[in-house]
């Protein structure tokens, strides 16, 4: 099945709806997944992809609140968002529970909005570690820190703010190209939409070696990391002609997998969202190819021209920020670009 998209500006949704954190039992759209021991052989095992999802979401949720409460930040909400581009490089970002009641009057006093933990490249603004997000209003000014666990401000700058378009709470987390002090930037974008409105911090990542923070808990965390991308090689190993690493974006209502392809000039790309049931495409500059027979229509979205950054080099880029997930390419084995489709 093909579905061609017109090629426009990426236009970002913020209206949500809040679920609760799925169990295996309870994966979207799982009646929809072709789970036959036929399709598992000659197709696509999706079902063992959500699996392997889930039981990464459950493990990472448990570390998180260990280490929110030990911090004595409370827990955090299971709807945590992460999104790794290549290896041991992530950053889960979670809200703090009962951020979500917060009136915009109240955040502007200050207040802590989400537990995030960094594995980053060399010469990124910051080392990997955990962190506090921190949000609060000076002199009619929108700031963001991130503040270690002992309290440190590590870096600060102009927060990213504006209107809710929801009753609902959700966090974000992507990869790509943003405007940071009048340069673009690869950077991670990340924060949160909530009924009083959308806080976002924008951080420079550096392009050496990544290292992983040694912190227990965050050595888990990337353990657990470790053992989905293994699962989702696996899942992709008969669609690439060669082998290569898969980005992975994971939030509860939404999972984005994906591989690059020159052979095919493509990514190879596996998407669900609480509105598009599981399927497995392969995405051009352009186009969206649903690969498997009988698979679901292909999702609707937008694609933005991204070939200007094409030297830069980076890769797979995107990630699931409000109602909206990403995912696209800059550099040039494959043509740029970066597509957006609908989360609900």
């Amino acid at each position: 099945m093909h579905c061609r998209l017109r090629v426009a500006s990426a236009l970002f949704w913020m209206g949500l709806l809040c679920i609760p954190k799925p169990s295996i039992a309870q994966i979207p759209n799982a009646d929809r997944l072709d789970a036959s021991p036929k399709s598992r052989q000659v197709a696509f095992d999706a079902t063992a992809l959500e699996r392997a999802n889930v039981r990464f979401r459950e493990e990472v949720t448990a570390i998180l609140n260990r280490v929110a409460r030990t911090h004595g930040l409370g827990g955090v909400e299971p709807n945590w968002v992460m999104a790794s581009p290549i290896g041991v490089m992530q950053s889960p970002v979670a809200l703090l529970q009962g951020r979500s009641e917060m009136t915009r009057e109240e955040l502007a006093k200050g207040q802590d909005l989400a537990l995030v933990d960094f594995s980053l490249p060399e010469g990124s603004e910051v080392p990997s570690g955990f962190y506090v997000l921190h949000v609060r209003q000076e002199n009619g000014r929108w700031i963001a820190a991130l503040r270690d666990l002992q309290g440190k401000v590590v870096l600060q700058r102009e927060a990213e703010v504006g209107p809710s378009e929801s009753q609902s709470y959700w966090p974000g987390r992507s990869t790509g190209i943003y405007s940071l002090g009048g340069q673009n930037v690869y950077g991670v974008r990340f924060g949160a939409e909530l009924p009083s409105g959308s806080f976002y911090m924008v951080v420079r990542l550096g392009r050496g070696r990544i290292v992983p923070a040694q912190d227990p808990d965050a050595r888990a965390i990337t353990a657990a990391l470790e053992a989905f991308r293994r699962e989702a090689r696996a899942a992709f190993a008969a669609w690439l002609k060669e082998q290569r690493d898969v980005f992975i974006a994971s939030r509860s209502d939404a999972l984005v997998v994906a591989a690059l392809d020159p052979g095919s000039k493509s990514l190879v790309s596996y998407l669900r969202t609480a509105r598009q049931p599981g399927g497995l495409y392969r995405i051009r500059a352009g186009t969206v190819d649903s690969v498997l027979p009988g698979a679901a229509r292909s999702p609707e979205g937008t694609f933005r021209d991204v070939s200007a950054f094409r030297t830069m080099a980076i890769g797979i880029v995107g990630g699931i920020s409000g109602a909206t997930a990403t995912l696209g390419y800059i550099g040039s084995e494959i043509e740029p670009f970066l597509l957006s489709v609908r989360v609900h």
